[in-house]
């Protein structure tokens, strides 16, 4: 059963979606946990906007396995919040890979009407395979028509596995981006 999690459970969070980011595609091989935990807790520390975002977790055998962060990309920092952002990305991710993300995601699709985005979803290592990412997607889909908005966004590298699971259940590429020679799909899933 999904749940809301509470932001201050920041290392059970960062448990499961440190694990489950460490070979993302977005990475270059080689690169430590330690630069992947980092970049995970800026996003959540930059992106969890309180009254436009929300946590969401599935527990299993009474332990956090599964967690999403969702955001409204209309409350996404702007100005000075987004500067700041950047200043904090550029040790961790180094100045071209830095320029090459502000340059990709600056790309993204701008709607007319709302979708919830679907920001950061894990699952613990030894849970994965077992339903858990697919009952927190259908959740976030029925839970985003309940708040008014037209359905989910994503951004996925299309090399992943993740992408062909977006794709079966029902995303549609509404553009594509390059980052640092890597395809990212930018998709969405109406209610």
């Amino acid at each position: 059963m999904v749940r809301l999690l509470d932001p201050c459970a920041r290392d059970a969070i960062m448990a499961i979606l440190g694990p489950a980011f460490a070979s993302h595609p977005m990475f270059p091989a080689g690169t430590s946990q330690g630069k992947v935990d980092a970049l995970l807790g800026l996003f959540l520390d930059t992106f969890f906007v309180p009254d436009h975002s929300y946590l969401f977790g599935i527990d299993k055998d009474d332990r956090l396995a599964c967690v999403a962060l969702v955001t409204d990309p209309r409350h996404e920092p702007k100005g000075l919040a987004s500067g700041i952002f950047f200043c904090r990305v550029l040790p961790i991710l180094g100045p071209f890979a830095l320029v090459a993300f502000a340059r990709a995601f600056s790309g993204r699709p701008v709607y007319d009407q709302p979708y919830l985005e679907l920001f950061l979803i894990g699952t613990a290592p030894g849970a994965q395979r077992q339903g858990l990412g697919k009952e927190m997607l259908r959740f976030l889909a029925g839970f985003s028509g309940e708040q008014g908005f037209r359905g989910l966004i994503l951004g996925v590298a299309r090399n992943s596995p993740a992408y062909g699971f977006y794709a079966r259940e029902g995303f549609v590429v509404d553009k594509e981006l390059s980052y640092r020679g890597m395809p990212i799909c930018c998709m969405r899933r109406e209610n």
